[in-house]
Order: structure tokens, then sequence, then C-alpha cells
């Protein structure tokens, strides 16, 4: 399960939309969760897709 990310535009909370897991991880996709961002608005929500390693 994600870690979880603030949005950069908003900087309110991201959800894990896809995640992919790994042998030493997990790439997720994040995506802002937060109505009134201007990335919402213009209809593209702000993704990021990181990895985070294996504890």
């Amino acid at each position: 399960m994600g870690r979880g990310l603030k949005c950069s535009e908003c900087h309110q909370p991201m959800y894990a939309d896809k995640e992919d897991y790994q042998p030493k991880g997990t790439w997720v996709v994040y995506v802002c969760r937060n109505g009134g961002c201007e990335s919402v608005k213009r209809g593209y929500p702000y993704k990021e897709k990181i990895f985070e390693a294996s504890r």
C-alpha cells in the first residue's frame, strides 16, 4: 500500500490510483483528490508516479 504523497499544486493529500508490486518495492501512481485544485479544475488532475522501496 502506498505511503502517501501531497499534491505539488495545492499541497493536499493524494490517493494511490495504481500500485504495481515488484520484488524490491512498489511503483505507485498518485492522483490529486482535491476538487478545488487547479489541476482538477482544468480536467487533468495532478499525477505522480514514484517507486517506494520495500521496508
